[in-house]
């Protein structure tokens, strides 16, 4: 029903998600990160409309960067893992959307068509901390800054400094996660499970309704 995984593997989004506040339940994160091919809960949502206005964003802002001089490489030509040494070794995985690479400057973007949210800006400063450590070697020597660009025109910008800052804290995090399943806590909500993939197969605390009188605030 569920495979054991070699050793622990976070992806880039559950890491941001909770290293940022989004998500509190860490359990949830230290199960998918060792555990994989596990029952699903089925994700109705349809998101052919927002994956099409995604490739729109990241399509116009990959061209906007080459005719600035950039050479930009795209998705999965940045797919990139970085391995925490410690008792327990935890490998972080993740793929930036675009990384913009210039003669004097380099650039971690991320584009987004919903509503902003805090940890998208995690998503941009850990691939910004973590590149230039990963396994992908054209990148040992550089130093990024970041940026996020949405669909309104909004664009947020950061700098090398608070990646560095996110470096020097992510060891705490990846440490729970290498440590035994008592020490990840639980934290079951309405608003945290409905957007939760793990079935209640395994996580029998998990909330499948809203309490009663519960608004949606989104």
């Amino acid at each position: 029903m569920a495979e054991r995984r070699d050793g622990p593997y976070v992806w880039l989004t559950w890491l941001a998600q909770w290293m940022s506040g989004q998500n509190t339940c860490e359990w949830s994160v230290w199960f998918r990160a060792h555990w994989q091919d596990y029952e699903r809960v089925e994700d109705e949502t349809d998101w052919a409309a927002y994956r099409a206005r995604h490739t729109k964003l990241l399509r116009e802002t990959h061209r906007a960067l080459n005719d600035d001089g950039y050479r930009v490489k795209r998705e999965n030509q940045n797919r990139f893992t970085y391995r925490h040494e410690a008792e327990v070794e935890v490998v972080v995985g993740g793929k930036p959307d675009l990384v913009a690479l210039g003669e004097h400057d380099n650039i971690v973007l991320d584009t987004k068509t919903g509503r902003a949210h805090d940890w998208h800006e995690f998503q941009v400063l850990i691939p910004m901390a973590l590149l230039p450590q990963s396994n992908l070697v054209e990148h040992h020597e550089r130093r990024f800054r970041g940026r996020l660009v949405y669909e309104d025109g909004a664009v947020r910008d950061f700098d090398q400094r608070q990646a560095d800052d996110i470096l020097e804290q992510l060891p705490y995090f990846l440490d729970v996660l290498g440590g035994p399943e008592e020490g990840a806590m639980r934290v079951p909500s309405w608003q945290e499970c409905r957007y939760c993939p793990i079935s209640k197969a395994h996580c029998p605390d998990r909330i499948e309704a809203a309490p009663a009188g519960e608004w949606d605030e989104g």
